[in-house]
């Protein structure tokens, strides 16, 4: 019996040390930079409305709680232009160590998301200078850089 009860209790807890390092995942869709802070568009995987937060100072915090698309695009409208433009469009930021880095993307074809490029820019003192140039997101996913796209 004491067996038992010791087994039922080693997997109840497994259970929620599993349950407890299951983290949302989510992929970077949007960013918009307002001065010196970049706001981001990141959509959590099985979820119709995508979470925004807000990149200021080396920090990333919860910018605002939406419960529908439509106010989120009325909050940042450059997002729906973005689907169907062939202009470069940040959708991410990058902080690895001391370096900074922005993410952007451009559709050569805007019907067609298959023809995207991403860059990967550093940023230093205002200035920025390409680092890596990929011709799917694809390519990106394999990169040092993926974590500034598909994030844990």
């Amino acid at each position: 019996m004491k067996t038992k009860v010791l087994f039922a209790l080693v997997a109840s807890f497994l259970s929620i040390c599993t349950f407890a390092q299951k983290k949302k995942k989510e992929m970077a869709v949007y960013a918009e930079k307002k001065g010196n802070d970049y706001y981001l568009v990141r959509l959590e995987e099985d979820k119709q409305v995508p979470n925004v937060y807000v990149y200021s100072n080396g920090v990333t915090k919860p910018y605002k709680n939406y419960t529908d698309l439509k106010e989120v695009v009325m909050d940042f409208p450059g997002m729906m232009e973005s689907n169907n433009s062939t202009k470069e469009e940040i959708v991410s930021v990058l902080k690895k160590g001391d370096k900074f880095y922005e993410i952007t993307s451009q559709r050569k074809d805007p019907k067609n998301f298959e023809k995207t490029i991403i860059t990967v820019y550093e940023v230093f003192q205002g200035q920025k200078r390409i680092v890596e140039e990929y011709d799917t997101i694809y390519d990106l996913a394999g990169s040092p850089y993926k974590d500034a796209i598909f994030i844990n």
